[in-house]
């Protein structure tokens, strides 16, 4: 078949329409993965910017956002949610694609479900429909389209919130290839931000929901858009990459998952290129009998693949930090994973900073060949004790094939929410969103989260 943008709907509401259990309960978890990041994300500078400009701005309407208590339109809840939810450094990742996306299409489900009244089933499926859309297209694209400064995430994730968007309106085939069409020319985003470490790597989730919700709502008021808009001379494909692998676009994975199978949910606050190091970190403790003391780390090397190391900048902001694999590994040195975002105490911690000189990272070619089907690293420490470990690891905890457990993920929400919300209704939120029986809950979740912020143990 050929890979055209008609093709790839087809095959995406194809994958939605007969997604069965364990995927909607798997789409469960991304649900409840995204609340928790978005609540705590809602108290982030770019959180409560985006959310007073918004509302500034008089954008009421009847869909709501994490914790604030206001109701905007829903492209413009979707906007607030998806920046709250890409604020901090803890959102899934596609590896394949290069994507993350969760903070778009999740927000987008829950605003225009609210919009519409939407069954549990039925936002379910639509954020199947959107993530599919999203990795597909990102495989096609990535890694060129990344080495051309662009970030997939606020290029990608458009399209598939556009889909997810057309699904919960009800839209058909050719209203629905018209708001992927739209949404074309409202994809973009440039990774320029992480130089100066501005704010604006968290709107690129934001962005994506406004962008793609508009679109649908403009093709079901029969505003056209092209129906090749990837594939077609002048589209996607040829405007955002240099190298492209059409035949990803409708090629079935290896491992027999669908697209929200493939998800990784990070099981701590650092971005994904390093959590495999981290996790080699850790083994390192183990095998040491303790955790490492960073006076005794003579050097170290962490191996990985040439994407992540040409990612690599001076850790002189908190973006640049978040971004740095020696800064995260020399932060798990020095404090272990954690959920925290990094802040300015980190930045100019002397235990961090007198050991950044000492971690060096550099490409593995064997690494570099198997990204980005897998993100591996390897780790080499010399301690001063003349002892040397060297620990390599192809699947970080979080990846679908070391997922989070249960209990991981549950343990994960309430210690991003319960803060902002309270233990209790933290746990009820919890079991509301993982609940196979649940059939209304979703399309108000995020006002759950508004009102029980009053309630609090």
């Amino acid at each position: 078949m050929t890979p055209t943008t008609r093709a790839l709907l087809e095959k995406v509401t194809a994958i939605a329409d007969e997604a069965d259990a364990a995927a909607l309960h798997t789409t469960r978890g991304l649900v409840l993965d995204v609340l928790g990041v978005a609540v705590a994300g809602a108290s982030t500078r770019e959180g409560t910017t985006i959310l007073a400009t918004m509302a500034a701005l008089g954008r009421a309407g009847d869909c709501d956002v994490p914790v604030s208590g206001r109701r905007f339109d829903a492209a413009t809840a979707g906007l607030i949610s998806g920046t709250m939810a890409y604020s901090i450094g803890l959102t899934d990742t596609h590896g394949e694609s290069i994507t993350h996306p969760g903070p778009s299409v999740v927000p987008a489900a829950l605003a225009v479900g609210q919009a519409v009244g939407a069954s549990d089933d039925a936002i379910l499926r639509a954020i199947i429909a959107g993530v599919e859309t999203i990795v597909r297209i990102g495989a096609v694209v990535n890694p060129s389209h990344r080495a051309r400064g662009f970030h997939a995430t606020a290029s990608c994730n458009p399209f598939g919130v556009a889909v997810a968007a057309s699904r919960l309106l009800g839209l058909h085939t050719e209203r629905t290839l018209w708001a992927m069409g739209i949404v074309g020319s409202m994809a973009g985003g440039l990774y320029e931000f992480r130089n100066e470490g501005a704010m604006l790597m968290a709107l690129h989730g934001g962005w994506p929901v406004e962008s793609g919700i508009t679109a649908a709502l403009l093709a079901r008021s029969s505003f056209t858009g092209p129906t090749t808009v990837l594939e077609g001379p002048e589209g996607f494909f040829r405007g955002f990459a240099d190298e492209i692998r059409p035949w990803k676009l409708l090629e079935d994975p290896a491992s027999g998952r669908i697209g929200v199978e493939e998800l990784s949910l990070r099981p701590y606050n650092a971005c994904r290129y390093a959590h495999a190091a981290i996790d080699a970190l850790e083994q390192i403790n183990r095998e040491h009998g303790g955790r490492l003391d960073p006076e005794s780390v003579e050097e170290m090397t962490v191996w990985t693949h040439l994407t992540a190391v040409e990612q690599e900048a001076e850790p002189t902001t908190l973006v640049s930090a978040r971004l740095s694999t020696c800064f995260n590994v020399a932060l798990a040195v020095v404090h272990g994973p954690r959920l925290d975002e990094v802040t300015d105490d980190d930045l100019h911690d002397p235990r961090i900073v007198g050991l950044l000189p000492r971690i060096v990272v550099r490409e593995d070619p064997e690494l570099t060949a198997i990204f980005p089907a897998k993100w591996a690293c390897r780790v080499d420490v010399l301690l001063s004790s003349g002892e040397r470990y060297d620990v390599r690891v192809d699947v970080p905890k979080g990846d679908p094939d070391n997922p989070l457990t249960p209990t991981e993920l549950d343990d994960k929400f309430r210690r991003l929410a319960a803060g902002t919300v309270g233990e209790q209704t933290a746990r009820d939120l919890a079991r509301t969103v993982l609940d196979p029986a649940s059939t209304d809950a979703l399309a108000t979740l995020l006002a759950s989260t508004s009102t029980s912020t009053t309630h609090k143990e």
